[in-house]
């Protein structure tokens, strides 16, 4: 009988994530891996580019000294890309693995035990969980490296440095719209936006977000060139140097992020943007010196801190761990999916018709790359496909709509597309004296008017990307859609009390409408969300609600983050008969915290609930109940999202409330 020493299942161990992680360099029992401990012999190392290099420490049970030299590996410096150890993960091999014939066919079956170690600065270390262990398979090994493999220092830096560049940099567009307020009009203009402070602040965001990009790409394609030649100290004319080389970058394609920057830009004289340009040349650069992509949900943090008319649209930004939860537990209920076959998944298609910063978009985009790497599949190879053909992100401010683009184009910044499925649909009164109500234009219609097109390159002609056309026809067919994933707007429109400032609909008091304008719309949503599950007092989230169901086709997921009412208040019953009638699987969560943190999202200051359920097929009977899940506090990090999800989706068996006063799971 074999009697297998620890090295050989660590070399075992890595062979199979190196299959699953094909971007990283996996390396077992390998010395001169860490800068001066060229002796040190690390059990399992994993470096990938633009992440923080992982350490897993192993030993077979009991495993007593496991933990402490996981802990001893935080905050040495790999050798190669001289990164810091930010995480180490703890695993205990079963104790039956020494008796293994086959140690890739005996791992590929067994359950590990294992922690996650994290130095969240210097000489504080967390553990995850804080106490016990996890249990999980090879696979979900390979998941938790991914998650913790990404430099939160760095992240937090970058954030830090980008906000601080974009708010020097409107300051001073907030004194130029005092001495020449035609070209923060112009600006704000583009933008589809209010001139106010907020939209200075936006567009220097817009702007400084290109730039990274920029100073990202010229990495990458030759035929750009990096940001200290077009607008370095010394350049002549930067702002036509700037343009003239994003007209090279549109060329070759990532219109999401530069169409409505060249815009913006486009609209400042020369001493304007030359300022401009100088302040978010250096932030650009620093950021990207921090090492972090845009992968990590970077712009879209800064983003929603910019995002004007939050009150009366209530676009909420999604915590990235709550949005990494919903779209886990989403994505495990697509059926019939071969996620290592390139060509099963580009017959998906993932819709958020109230996109905002695309946090749920990209939470989605994320899972099923994830699938399709540790399937065998290529994720550069994917993103062409996921941005053609499979994401769908509707919203009614251009500039969301921007950043969703930068966002899921930043997953692979060196891939290009040749056309996205994102859209920033009409609100509010329109040229030709109608009223328009965004994307749920779409509860009467398989295609509804889309403006500031960024998607289509034939559509923008001129210097600063003029429309040909008034409006771009989106083509959002019925039943078309195998994931509907939303944060919708909770506004009512019957909040009287809002009648003092002159706003009687809030619902539809964004942009300044008028009383008129604001009735206008009321009338219309009556209208399109007629024989619907859409009532005032629930408000704008309910129509969402009824438009996703409308999409979805059967067999399609439903995932949404709804106002805790819509599990109890009187103005829901029409959605939660929805539900019960046509919804199978459905899982409920929400939070019972302390009276303050029990939300998703961020700064909502109300209690908020996930639910995610799949739409029934014709053969379906109609009743079952629905799983609720009660969290002692929402997820904090990635690892949270992922082990919750990970219980939730393996445990078969729940206690019913038919089975007596006896507690829950």
């Amino acid at each position: 009988m074999p009697r297998q020493t620890e090295p050989s299942p660590n070399y075992a161990l890595g062979e199979m994530l190196q299959a699953m992680m094909g971007r990283s360099e996996v390396r077992a029992e390998h010395t001169r891996v860490i800068e001066g401990h060229p002796r040190l012999q690390l059990d399992i190392l994993i470096t990938a580019p633009g992440r923080a290099p992982v350490v897993i420490e192993s030993e077979v049970m009991p495993a007593s000294n496991v933990e402490q030299e996981a802990k001893d590996r935080l905050g040495l410096t790999e050798s190669v890309d001289g990164r810091e150890i930010e995480a180490a993960i703890a695993l205990r091999y079963p104790e039956d693995v020494r008796k293994a014939r086959n140690l890739r066919e005996y791992l590929s079956e067994a359950n590990f035990s294992y922690c996650v170690f994290t130095e969240e600065s210097k000489g504080s270390v967390s553990r995850f969980p804080e106490s016990g262990w996890l249990d999980g398979t090879v696979e979900d090994v390979a998941d938790m490296v991914r998650l913790v493999s990404v430099p939160q220092r760095a992240v937090n830096e970058a954030a830090d440095t980008l906000e601080r560049g974009i708010e020097r940099a409107a300051k001073y567009l907030d004194q130029v719209n005092e001495t020449r307020p035609g070209i923060t009009a112009g600006i704000a203009h583009r933008l589809g936006m209010l001139n106010v402070p907020q939209t200075r602040r936006m567009a220097c965001a817009i702007i400084a977000n290109a730039m990274v990009f920029h100073e990202r790409f010229s990495g990458v394609h030759e035929e750009v060139r990096p940001l200290s030649e077009v607008c370095g100290i010394g350049v002549v004319n930067p702002v036509d140097r700037t343009l003239e080389a994003w007209d090279g970058i549109l060329r070759i394609n990532y219109w999401s992020i530069f169409a409505i920057a060249k815009d913006v830009l486009g609209q400042m004289d020369a001493r304007t943007g030359a300022w401009v340009l100088n302040v978010l040349r250096d932030t650009a650069r620093a950021v990207n010196a921090t090492g972090v992509d845009n992968a990590h949900d970077l712009t879209g943090r800064i983003f929603q801190r910019l995002i004007a008319d939050r009150k009366y649209l209530a676009t909420f930004y999604t915590l990235p761990a709550s949005a990494a939860l919903l779209a886990r537990l989403a994505v495990a209920k697509l059926d019939g999916v071969d996620w290592g076959d390139l060509e099963s998944v580009r017959r998906l298609r993932v819709a958020d018709f109230a996109c905002g910063t695309g946090a749920l978009l990209s939470a989605v985009y994320e899972q099923i790359a994830a699938r399709h790497e540790r399937a065998g599949g290529d994720p550069a190879t994917l993103h062409k496909v996921m941005m053609e053909e499979v994401l769908y992100g509707c919203d009614v401010m251009p500039s969301a709509v921007h950043i969703t683009g930068s966002t899921l184009a930043g997953a692979e910044p060196s891939v290009g597309f040749e056309k996205s499925r994102l859209y920033t649909f009409a609100y509010s009164r329109q040229s030709d004296g109608g009223v328009r109500i965004g994307s749920l234009e779409l509860l009467q219609s398989s295609a509804a008017p889309s403006l500031f097109n960024t998607s289509n390159p034939a559509m923008r002609t001129d210097r600063i990307g003029e429309e040909t056309a008034a409006y771009v026809i989106a083509e959002i067919p019925d039943e078309g859609y195998d994931m509907v994933i939303m944060n919708p707007p909770f506004t009512s429109n019957t909040k009287h009390r809002d009648a003092q400032a002159g706003v009687l609909n809030a619902a539809f008091a964004a942009f300044e409408a008028s009383e008129e304008d604001q009735a206008a719309m009321a009338k219309r949503m009556k209208q399109m969300a007629k024989d619907s599950c859409y009532h005032g007092h629930a408000g704008l989230a309910s129509a969402f609600a009824a438009l996703a169901h409308r999409k979805l086709r059967t067999g399609g997921v439903m995932a949404l983050v709804l106002p805790f009412t819509a599990i109890n208040g009187a103005s829901w019953r029409g959605f939660r008969k929805l539900v019960a009638s046509g919804y199978g699987d459905v899982e409920i969560l929400s939070i019972a915290a302390n009276g303050r943190d029990m939300s998703f999202s961020s700064d909502t200051g109300i209690a908020e609930c996930l639910l995610i359920g799949r739409k029934k097929i014709p053969r379906e009977t109609s009743g079952g109940s629905a799983t609720f899940i009660s969290l002692r506090e929402r997820p904090k990090s990635f690892a949270d999202a992922r082990e919750y999800s990970r219980v939730m989706i393996a445990t078969e068996v729940v206690r019913t409330i038919e089975d007596g006063p006896y507690g829950g799971v």
